[in-house]
């Protein structure tokens, strides 16, 4: 059997934003986890520093390579935390440094660039 070598047809770099094409619908699985839920508890927003209503933000969702483990989560008010899923936040900024384990545990799900991509709403732009 003859092999042909693979041949790259595209650039590797992304052209385009990641943005997904119809709204993100929760289900079950997608769910913080018991042990998530409480990680955050008594903790402020890392964004703003409310207090009130603070949920567990998945730094990597579920749905791309995520886990329920306690580090995959960080504390943020509700309008933070729907402006970080939308992409419009750039929650790197906060995160560095008090929150490296988050970070590290981030990257050992889908990489530094992914990683990098997913927390900074790919607005640096070193991506590109």
């Amino acid at each position: 059997m003859k092999r042909t070598p693979m041949r790259r047809r595209a650039p590797l770099r992304a052209k385009t934003k990641l943005r997904r094409s119809k709204p993100l619908q929760r289900t079950a699985s997608m769910a913080a986890t018991e042990r998530q839920r409480a990680a955050v508890v008594g903790r402020r927003c890392v964004v703003c520093g409310v207090d009130k209503r603070i949920d567990p933000v998945h730094l990597i969702p579920r749905s791309m390579g995520g886990c329920g483990d306690p580090l995959c989560v960080v504390p943020a008010c509700r309008r933070c935390h729907r402006a970080y899923d939308s992409g419009e936040l750039d929650l790197l900024r906060y995160l560095e440094p008090a929150w490296r384990a988050q970070l590290a545990h981030a990257v050992g799900h889908v990489g530094l660039i992914g990683a990098l991509r997913r927390i900074s709403g790919n607005q640096h732009s070193a991506l590109d």
